[in-house]
């Protein structure tokens, strides 16, 4: 069932095509079908390459709410999850572990700060994964679904990931990030690919957060960017000026009010006034624990692939496209023990990741889909006009922050 169609009335996830046994804790509401719905009329997203990304917790500010309140407090427990489609979880077992057939089981992630990094291999593969040989050209590092199951699964609703940021809170601000980057592919029955590769990507820009001169382009437009080739790539390493790994997690602030008609991310202490805002938040934080959701991220460019290949080409043949996600989190092979693993390249070293909040420290994060609905209309061209002036502004700010006077965060 679709939900009501009302704009901007927050966070909705709603059971769809099967209505039996639905479980509802706080905001999520899931069905045995592995599919929720997400509503993201009215919010506003960071561009990170081919993907929008959609903070949860200033869309519940934006309400009216606190970070872990109100309609896009996202439950993200495994009991909250487990009839979804799970890609990656610190919990043990199933049914949170296990997808259907012609999908990858959930792959594990690090508990307790027992590893840096993450990426889906066959060494975390959360037990036996029987649905591996239903998946034509299934990777080795790769999270892999037959887009027979997927369609099954999304009909046709736009795919949409959730993921929560699980870092320590006890040290200073880097010790919440963590690096994260994704590509995402589809191949045919010969294990050719399938049009381009889409990316949650940095895109060579420095590592920080956007409001800090970081990659990301608020409200900005995916389809001016263009994946290097499809299929297997690997991503540039960090460096201090310029890495596709994006920083996951941290605090950022965000102008309300005035002529704004969304909140715009701002580097805190700013003047509200330089951006047509009224009001600069306290710094809002995204390193929410392994029980809530901090981004829902929309790739369109994928899901116009998924659609146009969902109406045209037969049932029984798509059994054997498969869409490959290679997902990569965290600090991989320190420079002491630098041993080459094959398909994957040492992406982050500790050279560049101590003290720069990139090596995951704590665990369990999350990383699993929804279906959502995309919105119909988007501001007034004024209004992004005015947005556009303002970001511009902003990130001129971040530059000369040095030189302004400081200003408590109100």
């Amino acid at each position: 069932m679709k939900p009501n169609g009302m704009k901007n009335s927050g966070y909705r996830l709603s059971a769809i095509r099967k209505a039996s046994t639905v479980f509802a804790v706080g905001s999520l509401m899931v069905s045995g079908v592995q599919a929720a719905n997400i509503d993201l009329t009215g919010l506003g997203y960071i561009q990170h390459g081919d993907a929008l990304v959609y903070s949860m917790p200033v869309a519940n500010y934006q309400f009216g709410f606190n970070t872990n309140n109100g309609p896009y407090a996202i439950d993200s427990t495994p009991g909250a999850i487990k009839d979804l489609t799970v890609i990656a979880t610190g919990s043990n077992g199933a049914p949170v572990t296990t997808n259907v057939p012609g999908i990858d089981n959930a792959y594990a992630t690090p508990n307790s700060g027992s590893l840096p990094y993450f990426y889906p291999n066959a060494g975390n593969l959360n037990g036996p994964n029987p649905n591996g040989a239903s998946i034509a050209n299934n990777g080795a590092n790769t999270w892999d679904a037959s887009l027979s199951a997927l369609k099954g699964i999304l009909g046709s609703d736009q795919m949409v990931f959730f993921f929560n940021n699980n870092q320590v809170n006890s040290g200073g601000a880097a010790d919440q990030t963590l690096a994260i980057w994704a590509r995402i592919w589809i191949t045919d029955a010969g294990g050719n690919n399938v049009g381009v590769a889409y990316e949650l990507t940095n895109d060579d820009s420095k590592y920080d957060l956007t409001t800090q001169g970081g990659g990301g382009t608020f409200l900005g437009d995916p389809t001016t960017y263009t994946a290097p080739g499809a299929g297997a790539g690997n991503p540039s390493s960090v460096a201090p000026g310029a890495t596709d790994f994006l920083m996951a997690g941290g605090q950022y602030c965000v102008a309300t009010g005035g002529s704004l008609p969304l909140p715009v991310p701002v580097p805190c202490g700013s003047d509200p006034t330089a951006v047509g805002g009224t009001v600069i938040s306290a710094p809002i934080n995204h390193n929410l624990g392994a029980d809530h959701v901090a981004y829902s991220v929309l790739v369109p460019e994928l899901n116009a692939a998924l659609a146009t290949l969902f109406s045209s080409v037969p049932d029984a043949a798509l059994v054997n496209y498969t869409l490959h996600l290679d997902v990569r989190m965290g600090c991989y092979n320190p420079a002491a023990t630098r041993v080459p693993v094959p398909g994957v390249s040492p992406w982050i070293s500790t050279e560049y990741a101590n003290g720069n909040g990139t090596c995951l420290n704590n665990g369990f994060e999350q990383l699993f889909i929804g279906t959502a609905v995309v919105p119909e209309v988007v501001p007034e061209p004024q209004s992004l006009a005015l947005i556009a002036a303002g970001l511009t502004l902003a990130g001129f700010m971040s530059r000369r922050r040095k030189s302004l006077p400081k200003r408590e965060a109100s």
